[in-house]
């Protein structure tokens, strides 16, 4: 972006005076203090103008209907669904080897009794 130094500064200040000249110098610098205030005035109006456009309820209803459908996509997540799922069968086929390993445990111990 721009920045400007001190010595940049300094020399747009001295070409600005040779140019305009002295005497003309405090026309020109109240010339661009009110230019500068009208710009702050539209920009404020500007800006204000937007927050009450986004504050009327149609933008609201709108802005309600996006969030629901953001919710919507979350509940709707494939991959995210999926994982949770296979998941939950790796959890259930642990549990259903452990039984196996017990029941098969427990059937190599029954059978060392008998003998």
């Amino acid at each position: 972006m721009l920045s400007f130094g001190w010595a940049e500064i300094l020399l747009v200040f001295i070409v600005v005076i040779i140019f305009v000249g002295p005497k003309e110098l405090p026309k020109l610098i109240k010339q661009l203090s009110s230019f500068t205030k009208s710009i702050k005035k539209l920009s404020r109006e500007f800006k204000s103008s937007l927050n009450e456009i986004a504050d009327q309820e149609e933008f609201k209803e709108i802005n309600k209907s996006i969030m629901e459908v953001k919710d919507l996509k979350e509940d709707f997540d494939i991959k995210k669904n999926l994982e949770n799922e296979i998941n939950s069968i790796k959890e259930t086929s642990n549990l259903v080897e452990k039984d196996l390993h017990d029941i098969n445990k427990k059937k190599t111990q029954d059978e060392a009794d008998l003998i």
